[in-house]
């Protein structure tokens, strides 16, 4: 448990390693702990969604070795702090008011596979989500009292492929535009977290 493996044919091992880019652009970014950080590609995703990985093979939370499991929270503190003053300066109007910490693992049960490569994401929930989340919500009909801030998380992947979703925000890879805001924030986390690490 724990060792130092790879195995070629894993895409989070690829993208781990650095063999392969992320498909949203931006590189990776080393976190302490044997830990990498890239912006998660998925077409449900958008600006600011992140996937942190271990750099090496594990497909679960009980294949961590003690240094990763103990780096994990740190880490997952650090790029919450960095997102957050990343959006306050490019973003100051629409701050951010939660991050989603996430880890599904659902694609080792689809696949039964051993080449699943365990990640976790972090996901920005900002208020101009939670804007439009009320604005969905009552176009399905559903009431909703205007000041109540709850977001229905589950669905925030759901956002992105909304007629109102900012544009800013979108990362689809044929918007080029979009792709230099993934590198920006990118370039910017990749700078705090240096300065930031503990190791």
């Amino acid at each position: 448990m724990g060792a130092e493996i790879y195995h070629n044919d894993c895409e989070g091992c690829d993208i781990s390693q650095g063999i392969k880019e992320p498909r949203a652009g931006g590189g990776i970014i080393e976190l302490d702990g044997d830990w990498i950080l890239n912006h998660y590609g998925g077409d449900e995703g958008f600006l600011g969604w992140l996937a942190l990985q271990p750099r090496f093979h594990r497909m679960e939370l009980t294949d961590l070795n003690t240094d990763e499991a103990n780096a994990l929270g740190k880490n997952v503190q650090r790029i919450d702090l960095a997102l957050r003053q990343y959006w306050a300066i490019k973003f100051s109007e629409d701050p951010i008011r939660r991050v989603y910490v996430v880890y599904f693992f659902e694609s080792a049960f689809e696949k039964s596979s051993d080449k699943y490569h365990l990640h976790i994401h972090l996901i920005p929930r900002t208020e101009r989500f939670r804007r439009l989340s009320i604005r969905v919500e009552k176009t399905r009909g559903i009431e909703k009292v205007e000041d109540d801030v709850r977001l229905i998380a589950w669905n925030i992947h759901q956002l992105s492929g909304h007629e109102g979703f900012p544009s800013g925000y979108r990362t689809k890879p044929e918007n080029d535009g979009n792709r230099r805001e993934v590198e920006a924030l990118m370039t910017y986390l990749r700078a705090y977290l240096r300065r930031s690490s503990t190791s």
